[in-house]
């Protein structure tokens, strides 16, 4: 790339006014539906020096929340010319990276005034963390904030492990397809919020009056199982009823394009085919050897599947030895998309249709992970997790938090009695059973409509 290249990429540097028409921010000013992540704007400190990691899923909104970030600081009178943007993927390779930062930085950059630098999808560039770790050590980013992002969990969090004592105030983040209390956000009604536990202790006066107050966001949470959390999928939903054959194709050739990466792409066709049947189910790697070509391993399956946690797209969840804290590999796993745009796609491609109450698993799963577990993506190795017995006997979920396990059940019926819960109450005495309506209590076990578990479960435990 060409240093004259920076002012097309950077177009406020000639007119200060040319962020309010970047596509990027158009896109979102004209979202019916408008989400900007304030929990996670507050981590970054934009006035000390740091390197900022920023993981999650293609088309989740990452580009976005960088163009707001520079508005922000434009509109903050920050010069324009010390904002940096560029898009890793019209790099050439490393020396490309470090050969225009260079440039940038001796042109632009002064010991008064700090710099602000955003690279989009700089995993794309093999080995991008040599360049920037020559920059933090030869002081070009002594008064710099950088924030890089990427889709792959396992390429920039190894990376970015390769900067240690050189990331000053940052942090690696994670930006994830909105839960069901961010999609709520422009309710105006304010919505009360507890941390798993504190469900599991609700007396059973304190969920009924919960349910009641709260029962008109049932008819939201039937909206937000069919949209999910992605930007466009969202606002689809909101416009049409029902996601767009344009979005589901975005979607799509963005998830294939990362699978094309990692994994030869016929092969990982095939898999999706067989997807229907074994998500949310118990299943080995073994067991899937049949529905590939060629001379492929258990290994190679298996990395198939991770490489689809790394990129976000798929959940990997393991068993848990909960008598010896900790997780068996090689026991069967389950595997749940992400986000219900993810069924679209897998609906799509099969030409079968995903039963709504593993729609609800995957959701509810979406509500349980921690983003201080995602160092390796969504292979939760972890947590959350899952459990079963010699004889079968299976719970859904284990929250494992500061050394105590949570089973929590999802049961979307029309009725529930104490045989839903009987292995609940032998094996564990306690834990949480998400039904479709009913709100109960039974000792140490309570039960209440998934709808309401996921409105009012706190992330701020997550932080």
């Amino acid at each position: 790339m060409d240093i004259q290249e920076l002012g097309i990429l950077n177009p406020w540097w000639r007119n200060k006014a040319a962020i309010d028409t970047d596509r990027h921010i158009s896109r979102y000013e004209g979202f019916s539906f408008r989400f900007y992540p304030e929990n996670l704007r507050k981590q970054i400190n934009l006035n000390e020096f740091g390197i900022y990691t920023l993981r999650g899923p293609r088309q989740v909104g990452k580009t976005t929340f960088l163009k707001l970030l520079i508005r922000e600081l434009l509109y903050k009178n920050v010069k324009p010319n010390n904002i940096l943007f560029l898009n890793a993927e019209g790099l050439s390779d490393k020396k490309d990276l470090l050969n225009i930062l260079t440039e940038y930085l001796t042109l632009y950059s002064t010991e008064e005034e700090m710099n602000y630098i955003f690279v989009d999808e700089i995993t794309s560039i093999l080995e991008w963390q040599l360049s920037i770790k020559y920059l933090v050590d030869t002081g070009y980013l002594d008064n710099c904030v950088v924030i890089l992002t990427g889709s792959s969990a396992i390429d920039l969090k190894y990376s970015s492990e390769r900067l240690p004592g050189r990331k000053g105030k940052g942090k690696d983040l994670v930006m994830f397809p909105l839960s069901f209390r961010n999609y709520l956000s422009t309710s105006e009604q304010e919505i009360p919020k507890f941390s798993v536990p504190e469900i599991m202790n609700l007396s059973e006066n304190e969920s009924k009056k919960l349910s009641i107050d709260l029962a008109f966001l049932q008819k939201e949470f039937q909206k937000y199982l069919f949209s999910g959390g992605f930007p466009l999928s969202i606002n689809d939903f909101l416009l049409y009823g029902k996601i767009s054959d344009e979005t589901i194709q975005t979607y799509t050739d963005f998830m294939l394009g990362e699978i094309s990466k990692h994994t030869e792409k016929m092969n990982m066709l095939q898999l999706l085919k067989k997807l229907p049947d074994i998500i949310a189910q118990r299943f080995s790697w073994n067991s899937l050897l049949e529905y590939v070509s060629g001379p492929e391993s258990v290994e190679t399956v298996k990395k198939y599947f991770e490489n689809l946690s790394y990129s976000f797209v798929l959940s990997i969840l393991y068993f848990y030895d909960f008598s010896k804290n900790r997780i068996k590999p090689k026991k069967q796993k389950k595997i749940f998309p992400i986000d219900p745009i993810i069924f679209e796609i897998i609906n799509s491609h099969s030409s079968k249709t995903i039963d709504e109450s593993k729609r609800v698993e995957a959701v509810v799963l979406r509500h349980l992970i921690s983003f201080r577990s995602l160092n390796t993506g969504l292979n939760l190795i972890d947590g959350p997790y899952y459990w079963y017995s010699g004889k079968g006997k299976e719970i859904d979920f284990l929250y494992v938090n500061e050394g105590s396990s949570i089973p929590i059940e999802v049961k979307y019926q029309k009725s529930i009695n104490s045989s839903d819960y009987i292995t609940m109450k032998r094996v564990f005495g306690k834990g949480i059973i998400l039904t479709k309506n009913d709100l109960f209590k039974d000792d140490g076990i309570i039960g209440l409509p998934v709808w309401l578990f996921c409105a009012i479960r706190d992330f701020h435990e997550n932080k």
